[in-house]
C-alpha cells in the first residue's frame, strides 16, 4: 500500500511538476511576447516622433524663411543693399520666431555668396563660405526652397535656405537655423526620448576639425541630451533596433539616417525611449509567478485559469495603448492641422497605395490679399468654409479631398469616368464654388479658384506623375491667367527646364573659357549712305566653332546671376575697339543692367578712364519698360557729362507712350522691327511711323529704322523721313 501511495504521490507530484513547468513555461513565453510588443511599439513611438519633431522644426524655419522672403520692405531693402534697413525690418521677424523656440539663427547671402547680414551678429558680414558651406552654393545655383541637416560654422543644425527674388531678379537668399537640440528638446518634451546625433568623422573633422567627440563605427557624436550615448556597448549598431542594459537601465535604441539635400547620408540620429519599468515588470512578474507556483501548487489549475484570464486583459490593454498611440501619431503625421481633412503626406502615401484615376489641384485666387487685407483668422476661416464646401460638391462623386500646404487643395478620382464626365464634374465643382459667398465676422467675401488636372494612362497608371502633372498644369494655368487646365505633354514644362539647364551650363564654361566675341553692324545715313555708327552685338563660340546667335543664349542668362557678366564683357570690348578705330558704337543695356552697382561702376570707370565717350551710343530697351525713371534719369544725367549720346531701342514695343519718353533726356528713337517690317505695304505702320517721326522731329530727336531687310522697306523709310537705316539689306553684323 505504501509503495503505491509513494508511487502515486511520486505520480501526482511528477504530474504537478510537470504542469507547473508547463504553466511557467507558458507564462514565460507569453510575458516575453508582451515585453517584445512593447519593444516594438517603442520603435513605433521613436520612428514617428522624430517624424513628426522633425516636420514641425522644418515647418518654423520655413514659415520664418518665407515670410521674410515675401515681405516686400526686405526685399526693397535687401535689393538696394541698405544693410540696417534690412535688419530694422527682418529683426522683429527673427526675434518672434526665436521667442517661440523656431529659429536659432537667420542671415541673407547675396547673390555673389557673401554674407549680407546676420540677424544674430550684425557686426560680421561680407565673408564667403561656399566652399564649407555646400549647401548654400547649391541653393544660390539651383535657386530653389532647400531644407536640410548641415554642418554650419556655429553647430549642426537644421536648415531652410528660400531664395530672394525682386521684378524676376535674383537678389539672394534668407537662411534660417534650428540647432539640432531644439530638435531633440522636441523628442524629449513630447514623447521622453533621449536622442543623440552622431556625424561621419572624416566630414565632421573637415568642417570642425578642433572636435572631440565619442566615436562609435566612424560616426562621432556631436549632440546629445543624455549622458548614455557616452556609453553605448561595444554591441551597438546603427543598423540595427534594440534593447540595450547601460547603467541598470534598460532602454530601446534605434538609429535613424540623416541626408543632406544631395541625398547623402550625413549623420545618424540615435534615440533611446527608457523600458526599464516595462523590464522590472516583467521580471518581477516572473519572480512572483515562480515563488506563487511553487507554493500554491494544490490550486494550480486555479491560478493558470485565472492567471490565463488576467494576461490576456493585460495584453489587450497594453495594445490597446500602443494602438491609441500610434493612431494618433499618425493622424498628426497625414492630418491638417486646421481642417482636419488629410494632408499632402496623406496624399503621397495613398498615391503609393492605391490606384487614383485623376487629380485635380485647386488654388484660391489672391489669398494672400486676402490674408494681408481681412488677416488670417478670416484667412482660416476662409480655408475651413472652402474645404466645407468642396465636401459638399464632391459628396455624390467617388472622390477623395486633400488638404495641401498653404490655400491649395486636391480632389483626388477614385473610380473610373470618362473624360466627358468628369469634365461635367469639374464644372459642377467650379460653378458651386463660385456661386458661394463667405459671409464671415461682418465680411462678405466671394472666392475664386484656379485648377490643374491630369489623368492616369490606362494600363499604365504611373500615379506620382498626377501630382507632378496637375502641379505643372496648375500653373501653367496660373501663368496663362485661366481658370482651369488640364495636363498634357504639348506644355512641355520640362522640357523648357532642361533647355534652361543646357544653357546654363554652356553660358558658364563659355564664360569660364572665354568663348564669346562681338559682331558689329553697320547703321546708315539714310540721305548719303554712309555709316554714322555701328552696334555693338553679342556672340556666343560654340565648341565646334559656330557662331550662336544671343537669341539662344541671352534668356537662359537672364534667368540666372550670369548675365551681368556679358553685359561687362560687352561693355570692356566696346571700349578697347573705341581705343582702336575711330568709329561711333553703340551698346544695349537693360533697365537691370543700370540698377545693378557693379554693373554700373564697372562701367562708369570706363567712361573716366576713356577719352573718346563721345563716341560712345547708349541703347536702352523701352520694351522692357522703363519703369524707375529716377534711377534711369539719373544714369543718363552721368553718361552726358562724358559726351555720351542716349537711344531708346525697340521702341513702339514697349508702354509706346511718348510722354514718358519727354522726361528722359534722349537723342536718339529706334523704331522696332514690328513696325519696320512690313512697312512697304501696311499702311497702318506708315501713319504710325510718320506720327513718330513728326514727334521725333519736334523734339530735335533723330530716328533709327531697325529691320530694313528689302529695297522696298528701305525706300519706303527715306520717304517717310527716317533719318537712319540698320538692317540686313544694307549690311549684316560681322567683326571689325
Amino acid at each position: 500500500m505504501n509503495k503505491i501511495k509513494l508511487r502515486a504521490t511520486l505520480y501526482s507530484l511528477a504530474l504537478i511538476l510537470l504542469l507547473i513547468t508547463i504553466f511557467l513555461f507558458t507564462i514565460i513565453k507569453d510575458k516575453k511576447h508582451v515585453l517584445e510588443e512593447k519593444t516594438s511599439a517603442h520603435r513605433a513611438l521613436l520612428r514617428n516622433s522624430f517624424d513628426l519633431a522633425m516636420l514641425d522644426t522644418q515647418k518654423g524655419l520655413s514659415e520664418l524663411a518665407c515670410k521674410i522672403a515675401g515681405n516686400r520692405e526686405v526685399v526693397d531693402a535687401f535689393a538696394a543693399q541698405d544693410r540696417e534697413k534690412l535688419y530694422q525690418l527682418a529683426l522683429p521677424l527673427f526675434n518672434d520666431a526665436k521667442a517661440r523656440g523656431d529659429v536659432d539663427m537667420s542671415g541673407f547671402i547675396g547673390a555673389d555668396g557673401k554674407h549680407f547680414l546676420r540677424l544674430q551678429d550684425p557686426k560680421k558680414f561680407g565673408d564667403n563660405i561656399l566652399k564649407k558651406r555646400p549647401v548654400l552654393a547649391h541653393a544660390i545655383t539651383n535657386r530653389k526652397i532647400v531644407t536640410t541637416l548641415d554642418v554650419t560654422i556655429y553647430d549642426v543644425s537644421l536648415i531652410t535656405i528660400v531664395p530672394i527674388y525682386k521684378q524676376g531678379k535674383f537678389l539672394g537668399v534668407i537662411q534660417t537655423v534650428a540647432k539640432i537640440d531644439r530638435l531633440q528638446k522636441r523628442l524629449d518634451a513630447h514623447s521622453g526620448i533621449k536622442s543623440a546625433i552622431a556625424f561621419d568623422t572624416q566630414k565632421l573633422k573637415n568642417l570642425l576639425p578642433n572636435a572631440h567627440n565619442k566615436i562609435y563605427e566612424n560616426y562621432s557624436i556631436v549632440s546629445s541630451n543624455d549622458l548614455l550615448f557616452e556609453k553605448l556597448p561595444n554591441t551597438f549598431s546603427f543598423k540595427n533596433s534594440n534593447r540595450y542594459t547601460i547603467d541598470n537601465y534598460d532602454y530601446v535604441i534605434a538609429s535613424r539616417a540623416l541626408t543632406n539635400y544631395n541625398n547623402d547620408t550625413i549623420a545618424m540620429m540615435i534615440c533611446a525611449f527608457d523600458v526599464t519599468e516595462d523590464v522590472i515588470e516583467y521580471q518581477k512578474e516572473i519572480r512572483n509567478l515562480v515563488i506563487i507556483s511553487f507554493l500554491l501548487v494544490a490550486i494550480i489549475a486555479i491560478i493558470l485559469h485565472y492567471g490565463f484570464q488576467i494576461l490576456i486583459r493585460r495584453i489587450d490593454r497594453d495594445t490597446k495603448i500602443t494602438r491609441e498611440l500610434n493612431k494618433k501619431l499618425e493622424y498628426q503625421l497625414h492630418t491638417d492641422h486646421l481642417t482636419s481633412l488629410p494632408n499632402r503626406n496623406a496624399l503621397i502615401r495613398d498615391i503609393d497605395a492605391k490606384h487614383f484615376y485623376a487629380l485635380i489641384l485647386l488654388n484660391i485666387d489672391n489669398f494672400k490679399e486676402i490674408n494681408d487685407f481681412y488677416g488670417h483668422t478670416i484667412g482660416d476661416a476662409i480655408l475651413l468654409e472652402l474645404a466645407i464646401s468642396i465636401q459638399e460638391v464632391i459628396a455624390e462623386y467617388p472622390m477623395h479631398l486633400y488638404k495641401m500646404p498653404s490655400d491649395e487643395y486636391a480632389i483626388a478620382l477614385i473610380e473610373h469616368m470618362s473624360a466627358t464626365e468628369l469634365e461635367a464634374v469639374r464644372l459642377n465643382i467650379t460653378r458651386h464654388l463660385h456661386s458661394q459667398y463667405y459671409n464671415l465676422h461682418g465680411a462678405s467675401i466671394y472666392v475664386t479658384v484656379t485648377m490643374g488636372m491630369d489623368f492616369a494612362l490606362k494600363g499604365n497608371n504611373k500615379s506620382f506623375d498626377l501630382l507632378v502633372n496637375s502641379d505643372i498644369a496648375l500653373k501653367t494655368a496660373k501663368k496663362r491667367h485661366l481658370s482651369y487646365q488640364l495636363y498634357d505633354e504639348t506644355m512641355q514644362v520640362k522640357q523648357e527646364y532642361e533647355h534652361n539647364i543646357l544653357w546654363n551650363k554652356k553660358l558658364k564654361e563659355a564664360i569660364e573659357e572665354n568663348k564669346f566675341t562681338l559682331y558689329y553692324q553697320p547703321i546708315f545715313d539714310s540721305h548719303s549712305g554712309e555709316i554714322v555708327e555701328y552696334e555693338a552685338l553679342i556672340r556666343m563660340i560654340d565648341t565646334n566653332g559656330s557662331i550662336i546667335a544671343p537669341g539662344y543664349f541671352l534668356p537662359a542668362a537672364r534667368q540666372s546671376r550670369l548675365y551681368p557678366l556679358l553685359s561687362r564683357f560687352v561693355i570692356d570690348e566696346v571700349f578697347k575697339m573705341l581705343e582702336k578705330t575711330s568709329h561711333i558704337l553703340s551698346i544695349n543695356l537693360s533697365v537691370d543692367d543700370i540698377i545693378d552697382k557693379p554693373t554700373k561702376e564697372f562701367l562708369l570707370r570706363k567712361l573716366r578712364s576713356s577719352t573718346h565717350t563721345s563716341r560712345l551710343i547708349f541703347e536702352l530697351l523701352e520694351s522692357e519698360g522703363i519703369e524707375n525713371y529716377s534711377e534711369v534719369s539719373l544714369f543718363i544725367s552721368e553718361v552726358k557729362q562724358f559726351g555720351c549720346r542716349i537711344a531708346i531701342d525697340d521702341f513702339g514695343t514697349g508702354y509706346s507712350n511718348f510722354a514718358h519718353i519727354l522726361r528722359l533726356d534722349v537723342d536718339i528713337l529706334k523704331i522696332d522691327g514690328s513696325l519696320i517690317r512690313n512697312i512697304d505695304t501696311d499702311s497702318n505702320a506708315q501713319t504710325i511711323l510718320m506720327a513718330v517721326n513728326e514727334f521725333s522731329k519736334r523734339l530735335g530727336l533723330k530716328t533709327i529704322a531697325e529691320f530694313v531687310h528689302s529695297e522696298s522697306v528701305c525706300n519706303k523709310c527715306k520717304e517717310l523721313g527716317i533719318d537712319y537705316l540698320q538692317g540686313y539689306y544694307l549690311g549684316e553684323p560681322k567683326p571689325l
